[in-house]
């Protein structure tokens, strides 16, 4: 179950989303999420699996302002002598998108990664990538992109496996996106 602030973040991105979504050349994005642990966080996790929607909505012919959220299930390392629970989060960002050609993008993202587990903080989320965008029959897309994230902050238990405050992954994301 999703705890109070989530669903309330999740409800006022609904609404941005749907205040805006008449906005001339709007694209949404629907996609799977797959996330590789770096550093210390590979000490806990191996890898992430979840989804996202993410709207983008041009304020020039090269910039576009985006808002992203979804969920990320990072699943525990297991063995004879560890078993760590998994670590999922409901990550929430805003951000910057610059077309480098018609298809090609850099992207920067702000925000929040909120925990839907027990014990665990919220933490700030930031996340600069690259992506492409490959055409299909009519206005839809297929996005296909990568970054790194990091999410800053600290939390209590798993301190012995992850010194670091920030839990780093690669991230890569494959959706289709919708014109508006």
């Amino acid at each position: 179950m999703l705890k109070t602030h989530c669903k309330f973040i999740l409800l006022l991105m609904v609404l941005f989303l749907s205040i805006f979504a008449k906005a001339q050349n709007a694209k949404i994005g629907l996609g799977a999420d797959a996330g590789f642990p770096s550093g210390n966080f590979s000490g806990v996790s191996s890898i992430g699996v979840g989804a996202s929607l993410k709207a983008e909505f041009p304020i020039a012919s090269e910039f576009a302002i985006t808002v992203n959220g979804g969920f990320i299930n990072f699943f525990g390392k297991r063995n004879y002598l560890l078993n760590i629970q998994d670590l999922t989060y409901a990550p929430v960002k805003g951000g910057l998108k610059y077309n480098i050609s018609e298809t090609f993008y850099a992207e920067g993202q702000l925000g929040a990664a909120l925990s839907l587990n027990n014990k665990q903080k919220t933490l700030f989320a930031w996340s600069p990538g690259l992506g492409n965008l490959f055409k299909l029959s009519g206005k839809n897309m297929i996005d296909l992109s990568i970054r790194y994230e990091g999410w800053t902050g600290k939390n209590e238990n798993l301190i012995f496996l992850n010194t670091s405050n920030t839990k780093g992954f690669l991230g890569i994301r494959f959706a289709y996106v919708f014109m508006l």
